[in-house]
């Protein structure tokens, strides 16, 4: 516990001039990218990873954790003002804070939601800190077949990061582990996959590959079928009214926000799950008094912005401590770590201690930050939801393959970014996940280096030499688990189906 205070206690000396600018950028950039309709607080953090290339990590991580953070909270402002979420995370607060917007009182839905995004991002904030350093400490007295384990835990996640078919997930990671497979195998040296090329004997970068399947895949979707927004908006300020609500109803910050860590640390469930379940949960908790749910409630809008702010910080938990991402972006978070040469894990923990403080502080101030400059931004974004579409996603083309190419300086690299642009929205047609791939690729070195020293170490004996160690057992009984649970809700189907 002592441990927890220091760290919070150091904040003010652990963040310098420069790094605060990137993080109040960051929080600015990510506001106005995920109140945008189409782009969102992933393709803001996959478009800013090139310019983190040259930035030292702390910088860096403010960067991307303002978009993660302003970008999960932004989608919030669209739903209010114009009724058209836009972030996924926004659907359940759009059912209460338009309505309230519809009578006159969007200043008052606008800091409700942007209040309940601050605390919920604080209290995520103050777990985080709390549970990832001795859940590391814990990890970092693995070996080689626990990571193996890890790793491969990890990767069976993939099934629910897909959103629907557990399938099409293990398929698309699969996919992404054999592009992780091109290039130099790191133990004989020899050529894989390369075809001769000298180019690909590197390997796939991390970067165009990021920027290709994310953002250049949903240009292409934007052009064949662009968003509509219709504005409805009036004149938006601060309202000192919803500050009152802290005192009021202060279980239901608490309660929403604690639901939402904990969804967040489960991999691949989102704040999208997070927001509805807390919303089902403020609808039993009604007051006699208070509006109908889904007619301008407060709690509604508390609910889902507390519980899907909150999962950000949960989401790191799981990725800091045990390198195991709780969601798409936070994969793409933990590909911009790697970008910097730093591997997520226990042994970050150890070896770059500086750098993890630096992230708990940026993440608690970034919560923080986010109540002022989210009210500022508020007419500012209105005004850019009046933009077409086709001028937004110019500026998103530009600044992917002008990023892109400010990374390695390979023209190579800007082919290998249209090739997975095309590929990423040939399997957005046919409904296939994009995130397992990024999961797969970055996962699947460390799963394939520490099985391989598995395998020295054993000498050969694998059966021997996992069942001596019973937290690798214990992983790789939850890895079946895993595996089965999207087995066990196809088969009563099946059987529904014949007995039919």
């Amino acid at each position: 516990m002592s441990d927890f205070f220091q760290t919070l206690a150091s904040f003010p000396s652990l963040l310098s001039g420069i790094q605060l600018m990137f993080l109040v950028v960051g929080i600015a950039a990510g506001v106005v990218i995920g109140a945008l309709p189409g782009v969102g607080p992933l393709l803001g953090v996959v478009m800013a990873i090139p310019f983190t290339f040259y930035m030292d990590p702390v910088s860096s991580m403010a960067l991307l954790m303002g978009l993660y953070q302003g970008g999960s909270y932004g989608g919030a402002l669209s739903a209010t003002v114009i009724g058209i979420p836009g972030t996924p995370m926004a659907a359940a607060t759009l059912l209460d804070a338009h309505p309230m917007a519809l009578r006159g009182k969007a200043s008052y839905a606008v800091t409700l939601a942007t209040l309940a995004s601050c605390i919920g991002g604080v209290i995520s904030g103050l777990v985080l800190i709390a549970v990832a350093p001795a859940l590391a400490a814990f990890a970092i007295k693995f070996g080689p077949a626990e990571a193996a384990a890890f790793a491969l835990l990890g990767l069976t996640t993939v099934g629910a990061l897909s959103g629907g078919s557990a399938l099409k997930g293990w398929m698309m990671g699969l996919l992404g582990l054999l592009i992780a497979a091109i290039g130099l195998d790191p133990v004989s040296g020899e050529s894989r996959f390369t075809f001769g090329s000298l180019y690909l004997d590197s390997g796939i970068a991390l970067v165009p590959l990021l920027v290709g399947l994310f953002s250049i895949s949903e240009i292409l979707r934007q052009v064949e079928k662009p968003i509509r927004v219709h504005d409805t908006s009036s004149n938006v300020s601060a309202s000192a009214d919803a500050f009152r609500t802290l005192i009021k109803r202060p279980l239901n910050y608490l309660r929403s926000s604690t639901l939402g860590v904990f969804i967040g640390i489960l991999p691949g469930i989102g704040g999208v799950t997070a927001a509805f379940l807390s919303y089902r949960a403020a609808m039993i908790f009604k007051k006699p008094a208070d509006p109908e749910f889904g007619d301008g409630n407060t709690d509604g809008v508390i609910a889902s912005e507390a519980a899907n702010s909150a999962v950000t910080g949960g989401a790191l938990i799981p990725m800091l401590a045990l390198a195991i991402p709780g969601d798409p972006i936070v994969a793409v978070l933990m590909g911009g770590l790697m970008v910097q040469a730093i591997q997520p894990g226990p042994a970050m923990f150890l070896n770059h201690p500086e750098i993890i403080d630096g992230i708990f502080a940026v993440f608690i101030l970034g919560a923080i930050l986010l109540l002022p400059i989210g009210l500022l931004f508020v007419r500012l974004i209105i005004r850019l939801l009046r933009l077409p579409q086709w001028s937004i996603m110019c500026v998103v083309l530009m600044v992917s393959v002008v990023g892109t190419y400010s990374v390695s300086r390979e023209i190579l690299d800007i082919w290998t970014l249209i090739a997975f642009g095309v590929v990423g929205y040939l399997l957005r047609k046919i409904d296939y996940p994009l995130a397992p791939i990024v999961v797969g690729f970055v996962l699947g070195p460390i799963f394939e280096k520490n099985f391989r020293r598995t395998g020295l170490i054993s000498q050969g004996d694998f059966v021997g030499f996992i069942t001596d160690r019973p937290i690798t057992l214990a992983v790789l009984a939850l890895i079946l688990v895993f595996l089965a649970l999207p087995l066990f809700r196809y088969l009563p189907s099946r059987s529904g189906d014949k007995t039919s």
